[in-house]
């Protein structure tokens, strides 16, 4: 057999002629987005109301057998790992939940009181909305073919239904606006404090105060073990960098009301490699309800934490061989780029971002982005190793 193969003129894909029709690419893509951006609006919404119990409610699944989402993701986690050299696994359960399950899961009779005010309707034309969808998802995932306007149906039932949802989840990712100072709420005054000389802390806000984000610059330190090249265009650092998912691993209040950790790799606003002032930058995002309600056990965990960042970052400083829960060494590269004008830095800093531990911490979202709507243009969803398409400003 010979397949022909997508071919590039510049910029542009070209698709073989006797490849199928274009509208097949777009329901996928669509569906794609839509099926993971479900699993991102029901994780947020049970992590908020049932905390670290969230993955043990229990639901239908589509062998029509009750079972908690755990248990239903554990099976076919372990069925997928019999062919662990295929794909990428994942640490959320919700991964490996249908979109059936997942629509049962928002209009079930104990569940839908959770979801109801994100839909614009009844609970039985959302239901019958997404399940149109979900026929036409069927088609193409066993290969029936479509129409274009089977195209059109998803996208038309989407703005339907799913409209408050596109809007929820971006307000998740972007908390632009800094928490006003004078806030007078109880969690503001006993949290906006918590910092040390190795982590400052911002407040975050989205538009309307329901999410609030955590933002921790921790000051990494360089250990004096630069090397250079001879023409100074090329440094390399050892530095120590944070290990972020620890976090959800050790200071267990963090990891049940927070509703997920991002970070960024290791940055410079001004870098001059005689002196480097390195950086990095980790979030922490909440709901504000959740933090009226659990400030002082959260409080308790980041005073911890802060604490623990800065013994592990003393001790790892004077013994370079030591390693701790929270701080380890990284490798930091410098490259001079210049023109007829002007000269720049560029760092590469890729090894400072930390994976997912692999089979915990759904809370975990490594460097997604979140400001991108997850419905229509995200390059990279939480719980992918890597991006499901170009980034695009």
């Amino acid at each position: 057999m010979e397949w022909e193969q997508v071919s590039k003129d510049d910029d542009s894909t070209i698709i073989p002629n006797t490849w199928i029709h274009i509208h097949y690419y777009e329901a996928l893509n669509t569906l794609f987005r839509l099926e993971n951006s479900l699993r991102i609006f029901v994780y947020v919404v049970l992590k908020n109301c049932f905390f670290d119990k969230w993955c043990d409610i229990n639901i239908t699944s589509d062998d029509a057998e009750p079972a908690t989402i755990e248990t239903i993701a554990k099976k076919r986690r372990n069925q997928a790992q019999d062919f662990g050299y295929l794909g990428y696994t994942s640490s959320c359960p919700l991964m490996y939940l249908t979109s059936g399950e997942l629509i049962r899961i928002i209009t079930d009779d104990s569940y839908w009181k959770y979801f109801k005010s994100y839909f614009p309707a009844s609970k039985q034309i959302i239901k019958h909305k997404l399940d149109e969808i979900g026929v036409i998802r069927n088609s193409l995932a066993h290969f029936r073919p479509l129409k274009s306007d089977d195209v059109e149906a998803i996208k038309t039932n989407a703005k339907h239904t799913l409209s408050a949802v596109d809007h929820f989840l971006r307000q998740i990712g972007r908390c632009f606006n800094t928490v006003p100072t004078n806030t007078q709420d109880s969690w503001y005054l006993a949290l906006s404090p918590l910092k040390n000389e190795l982590c400052d802390l911002k407040l975050t806000q989205c538009e309307d105060g329901t999410w609030v984000n955590f933002i921790f610059k921790y000051y990494s330190k360089v250990l004096p073990t630069t090397l250079f090249r001879p023409d100074r265009k090329h440094y390399l650092h050892q530095i120590l960098n944070l290990i972020t998912p620890s976090i959800l691993q050790y200071y267990g209040n963090i990891t049940k009301y927070a509703t997920c950790l991002t970070e960024l790799s290791v940055d410079s606003w001004d870098y001059k490699p005689e002196k480097p002032a390195l950086y990095k930058i980790f979030r922490i995002l909440f709901n504000r309800n959740v933090l009226n309600d659990h400030y002082q056990d959260i409080k308790n965990d980041i005073e911890l934490l802060l604490s623990d960042i800065k013994a592990e970052t003393e001790l790892i400083s004077s013994d370079n061989l030591a390693r701790g829960k929270l701080i380890s060494v990284a490798r930091v590269s410098a490259k001079l780029n210049e023109d007829e004008k002007t000269q720049w830095w560029v760092l590469d800093a890729d090894s400072t971002l930390c994976p997912n531990p692999k089979g915990v911490f759904p809370e975990y979202w490594g460097n997604t982005p979140l400001h991108t709507s997850m419905l229509t243009s995200t390059d990279k969803y939480p719980w992918m190793p890597i991006e499901v398409s170009k980034f695009e400003l």
